[in-house]
């Protein structure tokens, strides 16, 4: 693995950016009677969810287009010659290792830092 390109971090960053913009969401849903336990099963699965749905749109999206590119780079390059296509297991593996273990870091961060403000310093941070 040479490197791994920039676009892969992007779950990551679109996730961070949405449990911080769904605070007022949150604090309303709390306000008619959702429970911190309710709260935190919600974000957890949405955010498993999301990961799942990231993974499969990478293998969906990614498998066709990786074949393809080897296929025409490697007529380029071996004089004709088609290289078979090895999927890089160990890599996928990795990346839905990081991105799921990313989501539950960032669905414990959000109940913890919603657990130390009060429903109504939420509401008022948000104003």
């Amino acid at each position: 693995m040479d490197g791994v390109p920039l676009w892969r971090y992007q779950p990551y960053q679109y996730d961070l950016s949405n449990q911080i913009a769904r605070k007022r969401e949150n604090s309303i849903l709390r306000s008619v009677g959702l429970t911190q336990k309710q709260l935190c099963k919600m974000n957890t699965c949405e955010g498993l969810c999301y990961a799942l749905f990231a993974a499969l749109a990478t293998l969906i999206v990614g498998l066709p287009a990786s074949i393809f590119a080897c296929r025409k780079m490697s007529i380029g390059a071996s004089a004709g010659n088609v290289v078979p296509y090895q999927f890089p297991v160990l890599e996928m593996g990795l990346f839905a290792l990081v991105l799921f273990g990313m989501e539950l870091i960032l669905s414990v961060w959000t109940i913890r830092r919603q657990k130390k403000q009060s429903l109504i310093e939420q509401m008022r941070a948000i104003e």
